[in-house]
């Protein structure tokens, strides 16, 4: 049923009417928190105008550079914008933000383009996009991974659902925040992808803390203990990019607990929905859910490590890592991190 409806809703009614993105394309900006400022950011420097924004929380909106309009309702970014782009925290946010007289939905018409950067419930987007075209409009998911920091750089991956004649049409744009755009298939399809992922990089998460500990409490010294396993079988990009924010003792505040439990429960739906056992990934969830209420809605994705430290009364926190940063790149169809700012 899941690829019936996607398959209908994404037919291509209005693609004669769909013009390429140029720096012509007037774009605006719906949900201005970490993932809106950035990619705000990041189509103006490649020189495409963000004529219009909203946010819920006006607070966020005096953070955008200079020369965006800032509007009330997601209505009349619409309807000022060729290409929307929206990046909110919840399937209900976005619910909210999109239906009603003062929606996004409102103020669609033909031509138009929603970018759909929220990682939510692929139902609401395959219903979104349906009334999308009943408008002329399109809506193509693009939930992204690889790090907010590598956002800000524009190193980060989009994977794209919808219509692949959208899609290529939208490229330049999307090409502006992101190193790697890569198209999964039918609306629906690309955000099964994202949540996967985050799903597995939870099991990578609990597992690191695990392998971490056991290091400290064995004696082995624990920056060497990580370069070793940068070099063998073990190795991920959650070990990559996770270990140091465990070393530094920060454990990624960019990206909060709640958020992360959100999309590990989007996971555990999915799975119930196509009746898939998932013991393993599961248990991940049901860690990440107790530190959840442990260290509290607003603590880094990588705390699981922390309860860790706390129950054993071991810190995992070593020198050298306070400048440390990573940069991705795309090499022979994988990704591939480097590390700067090491002693």
């Amino acid at each position: 049923m899941f690829r019936l409806v996607a398959r209908l809703a994404s037919r291509p009614l209005y693609v004669r009417e769909l013009a390429t993105a140029s720096k012509t394309t007037k774009i605006g900006i719906v949900g201005c928190g970490n993932v809106g400022s950035a990619v705000s950011r990041n189509l103006l420097k490649h020189g495409f105008p963000v004529v219009a924004a909203s946010d819920k929380e006006q607070g966020k909106l005096t953070d955008l550079p200079e020369g965006i309009k800032t509007v009330s309702t997601s209505r009349e970014v619409g309807e000022l914008s060729d290409v929307i782009i929206t990046g909110l925290p919840r399937p209900p946010d976005l619910k909210a933000m999109a239906e009603g007289p003062d929606g996004l939905l409102a103020g669609m018409g033909p031509g138009k383009v929603w970018i759909d950067h929220s990682t939510t419930d692929y139902h609401q987007t395959i219903a979104f996009n349906e009334e999308a075209l009943a408008k002329g409009g399109h809506v193509l998911e693009a939930p992204i991974t690889g790090g907010l920091e590598a956002l800000k750089k524009g190193q980060m991956v989009a994977h794209i659902g919808g219509d692949k004649a959208v899609a290529d049409a939208m490229m330049p744009i999307l090409q502006a925040s992101f190193n790697e755009i890569f198209y999964v298939g039918e609306i629906g399809s690309a955000m099964l992808v994202k949540v996967v992922s985050n799903m597995l990089a939870g099991v990578h998460i609990v597992a690191m803390a695990e392998a971490l500990m056991l290091a400290k409490r064995s004696g082995l010294d624990l920056k060497r203990f990580w370069d070793a396993i940068r070099v063998s079988a073990g190795n991920s990009f959650v070990w990559e990019t996770g270990a140091p924010v465990v070393f530094n003792g920060t454990y990624d505040p960019g990206f909060p607990m709640e958020l992360l439990c959100k999309d590990l429960q989007l996971g555990y739906d999915m799975a119930k929905e196509f009746r898939v056992p998932m013991e393993i990934h599961q248990l991940a969830f049901a860690i990440y859910r107790r530190t959840q209420y442990q260290m509290g809605d607003d603590a880094g994705c990588y705390s699981p490590p922390k309860t860790y430290e706390l129950a054993l009364d071991e810190s995992l926190n070593i020198p050298g890592f306070e400048n440390w940063s990573y940069d991705n790149e795309i090499h022979k169809r994988s990704l591939v991190v480097s590390h700067s700012g090491l002693d």
